[in-house]
C-alpha cells in the first residue's frame, strides 16, 4: 500500500458466470486499519470507469489491457483471460495507490468505499455562491476585499463571432467616427461593488472592439488597466470619492502592435509595465507620455508579468520556458537573472514573499514549477528548487501559504489540488464545463474563486481538515505497528539465518576435522593417525 494512499486494491481472482456468458474480476479492497471488502466487477464496468476519470484526470491515467484480447470473450482461452487479469489488476493498483484518485467521485462509487470505509473519504470543497450573467467568457477577474470591488475581464470566446464583430465595426473611408464604444462589442471590462447585504452588485460596464485579454487595478491611485487583443491598453481613471460609480478618466495607449499579455502599475513613479506577443517589454512615464524602456528579453513571446512593489522587482516570462527578474528601482529596468526552466510555454506567477518563493506554470506540459528567489536583494542567486508534473494545457496558478496548497486552473474546466509539503496532488475539482482562465485565493476567507469561459465565476470553500485528522493519526499508529511488526519478523528472520549458518558452519568444521588426517601428542612428537575405516 502507497503510504499516501489510504487504501490498496488489486484482482485476487475471475469466474466466468455461466447464466450471461460474462467473465466477473474479483476486486480486494484493504484500508490502512485493515479493514478488508471485497466486490465483483465486469470488464465494461472498468471502462466506464476509465472514462468519467477521464473527464478529471486527462491522460494521467493508467491504461486498460489492450483491445485486441479483450473485446470478446467466449471461446477465449484461460491464458487470454489470465492476460486481462493481469491488465486489470495492473490498472486498479495503480489507481488505489494515488490519493487524488481515491478521493474522486467515480472512483469512490466504483470501489463503494462509502459503504464500506466511510471514514477516509475526502472532505471535497463545496460551491458556496456564483456570479452570473457576463456578456462574454471571462479572461480575467480582480476581487479587492478591502474595497468591495471586482473588475471582470470578458471577451467573446467564438472566433467566428469576433470575426463578424470586427467586420461590423470596421469604418469604411468615408464613415465619420463614431467614438470609441463598440458597435457589436467583443470584449468588455465590468465593474461590480459589494453592498451591505453582501451581495455584488454591478456599477457600470465599458465595451471595446477588441477583446479584452487582462487587467490590473492600482487601488492606492485607484487606476484600472485593461490590455487588449490589438496590443493596446486602456487606462481607466476610477476614484473612490466617487464611489467607484464611474470612471472620470479614459486613455487608449497604443504600446504594442499584439496582444497584451501582462500589466503592472508602478503608481510612485507613475510607470506603466507591459509584456506582449511581439516580444516586447515596455515601460511607458505615464506622468510625460514618454516610453523609458523598450526590451526585447529574448527572440520568442512574452506570455506572462508579475511585478512586486516589496522587491522593486518585475518577473517576466517566456513562451521558450525562460524567466526573467528585473530590477525597476531606477528608470529603466535592469536584468538581475535569466532563468532557464526547460519547460515551454510559461503561464502565470504567484510570489510567497515569507518563504522566497516563485511559482509557475507551464501550459504546455502542466509542469508546476517553484524557484527559491532569495530574500530581497538577493534574487541574482534564483534557482529552481522543485518540478511537479501535473496536468497538460494547463492556464493559470494560486496559491495559499497558510495552508501549503498549490491551485492549477486547467483547459479541460479542473482545478488541481497540491499538497506544496509532500508534493502530491490532494484533490481534483470538476469546476467548469470550459478553460479554467483565472484564480483568486482569498486568505481571510479560505475560499477559492474560479473563472472560466463558460461566463460563471465560482465561489468554493476549502475544507478545514480534507480527512478526519483524528482517522488520520489512527492510520499512522497502524503504519507504525505494522512497521515494527515487520521490522522486528525481519529480525527475528536475520537472526535465525545467522544461527542455521553458524550451525552450517559448525557441522562443516567438524567434518573437515573427521575427514583429516587425526593427530596425537606423543611427548614432544605429533603421529599421524591413521583415519578409522
Amino acid at each position: 500500500m502507497d503510504s499516501n494512499s489510504p487504501i490498496s486494491a488489486s484482482i485476487i481472482s475471475y469466474r466466468n458466470d455461466p447464466n450471461d456468458d460474462t467473465i466477473y474480476y474479483m476486486i480486494q479492497v484493504k484500508n490502512k486499519t485493515s479493514d478488508i471488502w471485497q466486490l465483483e466487477k465486469r470488464f465494461s464496468q472498468f471502462e466506464d470507469l476509465a472514462k468519467k476519470l477521464k473527464v478529471l484526470f486527462g491522460e494521467q491515467l493508467p491504461t486498460l489491457p489492450k483491445k485486441k484480447y479483450i473485446t470478446f470473450l467466449v471461446g477465449k482461452t484461460p491464458e487470454d483471460i489470465e492476460k486481462r487479469k493481469v491488465g486489470l489488476d495492473e490498472f486498479i493498483q495503480n489507481l488505489a495507490s494515488r490519493p487524488e484518485v481515491v478521493a474522486s467521485e467515480p472512483l469512490k462509487q466504483f470501489l463503494e468505499i462509502e459503504k464500506n470505509a466511510k471514514e477516509i473519504i475526502v472532505n471535497p470543497p463545496k460551491q458556496i455562491f456564483e456570479f452570473k450573467g457576463f456578456l462574454h467568457g471571462i479572461r480575467d477577474f480582480i476581487i479587492n476585499s478591502d474595497q468591495g470591488l471586482m473588475f471582470v475581464i470578458t471577451s467573446d470566446c467564438s472566433v467566428l463571432n469576433r470575426l463578424d464583430a470586427y467586420l461590423t465595426n470596421m469604418k469604411a473611408p468615408w464613415e465619420s467616427e463614431k467614438g470609441d464604444q463598440a458597435l457589436i462589442p467583443v470584449g468588455c471590462v465590468e465593474c461590480w461593488q459589494q453592498q451591505e447585504s453582501g451581495e455584488f452588485q454591478r456599477l457600470w460596464v465599458k465595451m471595446y472592439n477588441s477583446q479584452a485579454i487582462t487587467c490590473y487595478w492600482d487601488a492606492v491611485a485607484s487606476i484600472l488597466l485593461v490590455g487588449l487583443d490589438s496590443g493596446s491598453i486602456n487606462y481607466l481613471y476610477v476614484p473612490e470619492k466617487e464611489g467607484f460609480k464611474k470612471f472620470t478618466e479614459s486613455m487608449e495607449i497604443e504600446q504594442h502592435t499584439d496582444r497584451i499579455m501582462g500589466l503592472y502599475y508602478d503608481n510612485k513613479r507613475k510607470y506603466l509595465h507591459s509584456i506582449s506577443k511581439d516580444r516586447k517589454y515596455r515601460v511607458l512615464n505615464l506622468r510625460k507620455g514618454e516610453l523609458v524602456a523598450d526590451i526585447e528579453p529574448d527572440q520568442y513571446e512574452l506570455t506572462c508579468l508579475l511585478g512586486s512593489e516589496e522587491r522593486k522587482k518585475t518577473f517576466v516570462g517566456d513562451r521558450h520556458g525562460e524567466i526573467f527578474i528585473y530590477d525597476i528601482e531606477k528608470k529603466r529596468p535592469k536584468l538581475v537573472i535569466k532563468i532557464p526552466t526547460n519547460q515551454l510555454f510559461i503561464r502565470g506567477f504567484f510570489i510567497d514573499n515569507q518563504r522566497n518563493y516563485l511559482f509557475s506554470i507551464s501550459h504546455e506540459n502542466g509542469v508546476i514549477l517553484i524557484i527559491d528567489i532569495q530574500l530581497p536583494g538577493r534574487e541574482q542567486y534564483s534557482k529552481e528548487v522543485a518540478q511537479l508534473n501535473g496536468k497538460s494545457k494547463s492556464r493559470e496558478i494560486g496559491w495559499s501559504s497558510k495552508r501549503g496548497e498549490i491551485y492549477v486552473g486547467n483547459i479541460d474546466g479542473t482545478v488541481t489540488i497540491w499538497d506544496a509539503r509532500k508534493s502530491q496532488q490532494l484533490y481534483v475539482l470538476k469546476a467548469h464545463d470550459s478553460d479554467i482562465t483565472k484564480l483568486q485565493w482569498l486568505d481571510a476567507d479560505q475560499t477559492l474563486l474560479t473563472a472560466a469561459k463558460d461566463k460563471v465565476i465560482k465561489v468554493w470553500s476549502m475544507p478545514q481538515y480534507w480527512r478526519d485528522p483524528k482517522i488520520v493519526e489512527k492510520e499512522q499508529e497502524q503504519e507504525q505497528l505494522q512497521v515494527k511488526q515487520l521490522n522486528t519478523e525481519m529480525y527475528q528472520k536475520k537472526a535465525q539465518q545467522q544461527f542455521d549458518q553458524k550451525f552450517q558452519d559448525d557441522d562443516d568444521d567438524d567434518m573437515a576435522i573427521w575427514h583429516k588426517d587425526q593427530q596425537r601428542h606423543s611427548d614432544t612428537k605429533y603421529e599421524d593417525i591413521v583415519e578409522l575405516k
